[in-house]
């Protein structure tokens, strides 16, 4: 996988930003203990052992960003907050410094999500996390051999993204008029996929929303 940029990283956060205000509501689902795991529609079938590793790869996931209950840490370490609070998906938290690791790394998610609580250290608590993925559209609509078994988690990417040097995301502008006005354009985000490890989704771990932070 390609590093991010400060650039692609603000491209990418406001992108979202804009893609939930059109998104459809998640529709609940009762919740069945921690880390809900609800196939996507269509979805594949899944084996023990895939299933078994899934779990492993998301406990992993959950002792490596322990650390960053508190955001401030987070930010130390080179998260910073991009776009608005979105309800459903809370506040990105990117990592716009280019650290990002060849490859997926599934104890470094280059995105962490947070919620905003004022009586908390630094104001937000964490909600999960987010992973991109750089490889090509399989048949099905997907990446091809992703991380994660494809019954569980359904990736999705932003195109022709524009980011203006005042940070504003205008919609609608060609690469060559974003250009124009000193902007960033990115034609196409990377694969991403939200995983909500720090606080229970009754749509799934890996479903786009969190009903509970509406």
């Amino acid at each position: 996988m390609k590093t991010i940029t400060r650039a692609t990283a603000l491209a990418l956060g406001l992108a979202l930003a804009a893609a939930a205000q059109h998104a459809p509501a998640a529709h609940d689902q009762p919740a069945s203990g921690n880390m809900t795991m609800t196939p996507h529609a269509g979805g594949a079938a899944i084996s023990f052992a895939e299933l078994k590793n899934t779990v492993t790869q998301l406990e992993r996931a959950r002792l490596a960003t322990a650390k960053y209950q508190d955001v401030r840490v987070a930010q130390a370490d080179g998260y910073q907050p991009v776009g608005p609070d979105i309800p459903g998906m809370g506040v990105h938290f990117v990592q716009t410094l280019e650290l990002e690791p060849k490859g997926f790394d599934i104890e470094k998610p280059p995105i962490l999500l947070y919620q905003k609580t004022p009586d908390a250290p630094g104001g937000y608590t964490l909600v999960g996390v987010s992973y991109l993925w750089s490889a090509a559209e399989g048949p099905d609509g997907q990446p091809l051999d992703p991380p994660f078994p494809k019954a569980l988690a359904h990736w999705h990417r932003h195109g022709n993204i524009c980011v203006l040097p005042n940070i504003q995301n205008p919609h609608g502008l060609s690469e060559s008029q974003c250009r124009e006005q000193g902007g960033h354009f990115v034609d196409q985000s990377h694969w991403l996929v939200h995983v909500w490890i720090w606080k229970d989704n009754p749509a799934g771990v890996f479903s786009a929303e969190n009903p509970a932070l509406r």
